[in-house]
């Protein structure tokens, strides 16, 4: 027969196995054992305002605005976001959620010097010829400056420019060949001299103003060749008012030609008459 201790003590194993055996029906992530049932925790984006009793389940509430719970959780508190320190060089890269953190980065031109991105660094600057490159360096990402392979350049210095390609001529007739600083130059190519063309045209156009210029000049103070000029002008106006005369026939009764009217001008002049017949 056993004993009143060996009793009490068969009895609280027998209590704890039972327990053991209750506690592994709940579910572990969103549930706890107490008061010998399966108390619910409280989901993402909550925490426990009220615990579990004997008689109630938990209860939850939602977290604040600047809070987050991301596990299934039996806090009575939520987490507070990260704050992005823009006096450290960071800046916000994804806002926080009731369920996530803020996510933040270093701005522009600057870099995390480590995985978990606790401090930020300025860029190196590239100088043109150069661009920035970003390399994975122990775990995390770092920006380097690369000399432009062939086909790309850079002409400017910058913390964050990388080479841009050459530009691509297409139709247009490439002029000139690129560099690690300078891109290609298309375009249309200028006819041949044109330039020195245009200045001999307008040297010859003044030379022979200033020859004409000379000759009326010259002309001018002539008296001789004003004559023969103004004679050679009255000829040509005389020439175009008189014409060739019309010649009129006078005829005899039996049709016999006796003279024109230009016999008759010439016959008057030389002081004789025509006859009758």
């Amino acid at each position: 027969m056993l004993s009143p201790d060996r009793l009490v003590c068969c009895f609280l194993c027998l209590s704890q196995v039972c327990q053991l055996v209750s506690s592994s029906t709940c579910n572990d992530e969103s549930h706890y054992f107490k008061f010998d049932k399966c108390c619910s925790k409280c989901q993402p984006g909550t925490f426990i305002n009220s615990e579990c009793t004997e008689t109630e389940d938990s209860k939850c509430q939602p977290c604040d605005s600047d809070r987050y719970q991301s596990e299934w959780n039996t806090l009575d508190h939520c987490q507070l976001h990260k704050s992005c320190n823009s006096n450290g060089g960071f800046v916000v890269e994804k806002p926080g959620t009731s369920t996530t953190d803020t996510i933040c980065k270093c701005q522009p031109g600057m870099y995390c010097v480590n995985k978990d991105c606790e401090i930020c660094k300025d860029n190196d600057v590239c100088g043109p010829g150069s661009g920035v490159v970003y390399k994975e360096d122990g775990g995390f990402t770092r920006p380097v400056c690369e000399k432009c392979e062939t086909g790309h350049f850079s002409n400017v210095s910058s913390k964050l420019a990388p080479c841009q390609k050459w530009s691509d001529c297409g139709s247009l007739q490439l002029l000139e060949n690129g560099t690690s600083t300078k891109d290609v130059k298309c375009g249309t190519p200028e006819l041949p001299h044109k330039g020195s063309l245009i200045i001999v045209i307008a040297l010859l156009s003044l030379v022979l103003f200033i020859i004409i210029f000379i000759s009326f000049i010259y002309i001018g103070y002539n008296k001789e060749n004003r004559n023969k000029i103004r004679e050679f002008i009255i000829r040509l106006k005389c020439k175009e008012r008189v014409g060739t005369p019309v010649q009129e026939r006078v005829m005899t009764e039996n049709g016999r030609i006796l003279a024109t009217a230009a016999d008759e001008d010439n016959s008057t002049e030389d002081g004789t008459e025509l006859l009758a017949v």
